[in-house]
């Protein structure tokens, strides 16, 4: 038998103690459980029962906020022009840190000055 350290157990026939206490008590080999498994035919039916009470509660859902007018965000409707406007300040910022020779510090801060600036303008 392997040499094990068992912390928490004063010798090994404790820890044997346990283990089999563990073995016994095993939902794994408990009927009630190997009964409670369903073949793929009821869980298939069941999943589709889900899905169709989710279904009923979105249309609930749909029902309650129609005529509810929500603006369209401005980042939806200008979406390239923000991916755009962002690469750009990218580059902008980028060439800056060369031309004034920042170095790493300069480089880490130019992430971080364009979503600053990604923040403001949208």
């Amino acid at each position: 038998m392997t040499n094990i350290k068992a912390r928490g157990f004063e010798s090994p026939s404790h820890l044997r103690e346990h283990l089999d206490e563990l073995e016994q008590e095993s939902p794994a080999e408990d009927p009630s459980v190997a009964e409670a498994v369903l073949s793929p035919a009821e869980e298939i039916a069941e999943l589709r029962g889900v899905v169709a009470e989710l279904h009923a509660r979105l249309v609930a859902i749909r029902e309650q906020t129609d005529g509810i007018d929500t603006p369209r965000s401005r980042g939806v409707l200008h979406s390239w022009l923000r991916i755009v406007v962002t690469a750009a300040t990218s580059f902008v910022l980028a060439r800056l840190v060369q031309e004034f020779r920042l170095g790493a510090p300069g480089a880490a801060a130019v992430p971080l000055l364009t979503a600053q600036l990604d923040r403001r303008l949208w």
